[in-house]
């Protein structure tokens, strides 16, 4: 049963049809990490690895929001913050990333991003990749959009669910952060709703990808738990998106061009870089669908 439910937030969890398998999503058994500015006083904290010198309770209207998103779809769940400075310096996110794993947590939140292209061979997105081989790490892709090439590290990580934003019609949110990578890879992989009074005592919506990662990080967490292999769940839960309706730009002239190779290249590219998998990824998330894609493939196979 989902608890808390606020104005605007109710909505955000039908749009990713999460409200008709809420039962399915209690969080019994689950343990779910968070690294953010602080955690709400509003629900239940099972532990904090503090890195500030300040109070665990969030003063930033930050990450008590992830953390009663989290709390509010996954109520029996376990949850543990890892309370970080702002600004965060890489090797501050490593130890963050590096105390959140040793909990053992099925889902580790990171509403934490950067918008500067990256190849993925920035030490943060490196030592994602390596978390996400016993967490999956679901990761905001930033708020640079509509400029593409806006996802940045840590959001680059292959391995990182990165997870991109879409108001509460569904439409893809202007500011969210846009693909490809430096490398050419596609980002975010998917999307989820921002835009909603959180289901706290907040008087105002919140905007950002960073509230969107948590409602998919909510959904990922009990597959990750029941399967145990977090790069086929991040899969099942693109496989199971459902279609985001974008409006593509307008390819803008090759004017002013001479050299005839640079025209041909940016022609070729163009339309990879435009690719709607660098605006929305797979698609808006979708619980109800992922939840049926996983129980057709864990249903026994009859002999032939």
């Amino acid at each position: 049963m989902v608890k808390g439910l606020g104005h605007g937030f109710e909505k955000a969890l039908a749009l990713v049809k999460f409200l008709e398998v809420a039962e399915e999503f209690s969080g019994s058994g689950l343990r779910v990490a968070f690294i953010d500015s602080g955690c709400s006083k509003h629900f239940p904290l099972k532990d904090c690895i503090n890195l500030t010198e300040t109070s665990k309770i969030d003063t930033e209207g930050h990450g008590a929001y992830v953390h009663a998103v989290l709390a509010s779809m996954l109520p029996d769940a376990e949850f543990i913050l890892v309370k970080v400075p702002d600004p965060l310096s890489d090797n501050q996110l490593i130890t963050a990333l590096n105390e959140a794993v040793k909990q053992s947590p099925h889902v580790i939140n990171l509403s934490i991003t950067s918008e500067t292209p990256s190849d993925a061979s920035d030490p943060a997105s490196v030592y994602v990749n390596h978390v996400s081989k016993k967490s999956l790490v679901a990761v905001a892709a930033g708020n640079g959009g509509p400029k593409m090439m806006s996802i940045g590290p840590p959001a680059v990580a292959e391995n990182a669910l990165t997870v991109g934003a879409v108001d509460l019609r569904g439409r893809l949110w202007k500011r969210s952060s846009r693909g490809p990578t430096l490398d050419g890879r596609w980002k975010p992989d998917v999307v989820a709703p921002t835009g909603y009074k959180p289901p706290t005592d907040a008087k105002t919506e919140v905007w950002g990808t960073s509230f969107a990662a948590p409602i998919a990080a909510a959904i990922a967490a009990p597959f990750v738990k029941k399967i145990g292999e977090t790069s086929a769940v991040a899969r099942i839960l693109q496989i199971a998106a459902s279609p985001v309706n974008i409006s593509q730009p307008t390819t803008p002239a090759l004017t002013g061009l001479r050299k005839a190779s640079l025209i041909r290249k940016l022609s070729t590219t163009w339309p990879r870089i435009f690719d709607p998998r660098n605006l929305a990824g797979m698609g808006l998330v979708d619980a109800s669908k992922t939840l049926q894609i996983f129980k057709t493939l864990t249903k026994p196979f009859s002999p032939l």
